[in-house]
């Protein structure tokens, strides 16, 4: 972590105190807990925040974090330094990419004595392989679609009901935006945007989720989903200004009234001043959205696991929980903290935060099998392809299930 003098003197004064009395470190030194996590600005942010409050409450210990910016260079440098058997004590994930370090068995699973009863279930389904929770999740945030208030009003526009809304006032409202000069409406070319939609028009994205053969986008469910995607990309960020420009930061740049994301956007938001709210996703046949929840997984060669376990339940208490729901980035995986004014605080954007909370009966996963990166990377090219004009529908079905079914089965 990154101190100011007073900060060093502070520890050292409690590094002293520890170990005067049987706590801390060895030989006056403190104990180093290693972390490693991915995302942008806001969530390193609001991961380094977690980690100087365990400091603080953790006299004698010492939090070594590293942030990067990519998540595929996170994963290159987890797997890299596995391979050279010196790994972080604990790092961030995805459920959707858990599958590989399970596999490999250098993950140690979440404790039994953990208290996770007051978790949400999904998160804690999504993070369960091989009969054990085997990270501790932190998050149990959903796709939502963020509004620009300033946007619909010039264009006035209603916005979006806070409740239930369909396919076709999405349509509806997109098309009054576009014939008011504004871009209607922006959101990522990948299968994080297209799973719920299928979903929500009673569809299934893999054949089994514990062990799935293929990714199914040549469905009638599929097709409608991609169609609503495509009408949409029509009125509103298309595949030429999604190559020049991030979806969220043309959102943040106030040049789009719409956007498709999870709870990950916010803290960016926030530092815009913009006047944004969320509004669920709408339906089709049924209300569904995607989980998007993140966890500590503890690394089974760390020579400090109880450490790394206690932090990782740190993030989720009333001390470290609180401070990630204050950072805007989380929606907070116990219901306890997740309806306290930590994160439903009406004075905060988004004003309508509960839509988060209301999605969680409606949430659905992807698989967290060792092959699922590839069979995602995979899917997001040939559906770049796709939302360029350059694969019609009914070869991108063809093509994703043929090019997911021989991942699938190289991994099993």
């Amino acid at each position: 972590m990154s101190w100011g003098s007073g900060s060093v003197i502070a520890l050292l004064a409690m590094v002293l105190a520890a170990c005067g009395s049987g706590g801390g470190g060895t030989a006056g030194r403190p104990e180093v807990l290693r972390l490693q996590a991915a995302g942008g600005e806001g969530e390193l942010a609001a991961a380094r925040q977690v980690a100087d409050a365990f400091e603080a409450a953790h006299p004698g210990v010492q939090v070594d974090f590293t942030g990067v910016a990519e998540q595929g260079d996170h994963l290159a440098r987890l797997t890299a330094a596995f391979a050279a058997g010196s790994p972080p004590d604990a790092f961030l994930l995805n459920y959707r990419r858990i599958g590989p370090f399970v596999s490999r068995g250098v993950v140690d699973p979440v404790p039994s004595t953990t208290d996770v009863g007051d978790f949400y279930a999904p998160p804690l389904e999504a993070f369960t392989a091989a009969g054990a929770l085997q990270c501790l999740p932190q998050n149990a945030s959903s796709s939502v679609v963020y509004v620009n208030e300033t946007l619909f009003a010039k264009a006035e526009v209603s916005l979006p009901p806070v409740s239930v809304w369909s396919w076709e006032e999405l349509r509806e409202i997109a098309g009054r935006l576009d014939a008011k000069g504004v871009e209607a409406i922006a959101f990522e070319a990948g299968l994080r945007t297209v799973a719920p939609f299928i979903w929500s028009a009673g569809g299934e994205v893999v054949d089994d989720q514990a062990a799935p053969s293929r990714i199914a986008l040549d469905t009638p469910a599929a097709r409608a989903a991609l169609e609503l995607l495509t009408d949409l990309q029509t009125v509103g960020y298309d595949a030429r200004q999604r190559a020049g420009q991030d979806p969220q930061d043309a959102f943040a740049a106030g040049q789009v009234a719409m956007l498709i994301d999870s709870r990950r956007a916010v803290p960016a938001l926030r530092k815009t001043g913009i006047a944004f709210d969320v509004r669920p996703l709408p339906k089709q046949r049924s209300s569904a959205s995607l989980l998007a929840a993140d966890g500590w997984c503890v690394s089974k060669a760390s020579k400090q696991r109880d450490l790394a376990h206690r932090f990782a339940a740190f993030t989720t208490g009333p001390v470290g929980g609180r401070v990630l729901a204050a950072s805007g980035r989380t929606v907070p995986v116990a219901r306890g903290l997740a309806e306290s004014p930590a994160f439903l605080d009406p004075a905060s954007r988004p004003r309508n935060a509960r839509v988060f909370l209301d999605a969680v009966p409606g949430l659905r996963r992807l698989p967290n099998v060792a092959a699922q990166t590839e069979a995602e990377e995979t899917t997001d090219d040939l559906l770049a392809q796709y939302f360029a004009g350059r694969l019609g529908l009914v070869p991108l079905g063809r093509a994703v299930e043929k090019a997911t079914a021989v991942v699938y089965a190289a991994r099993r």
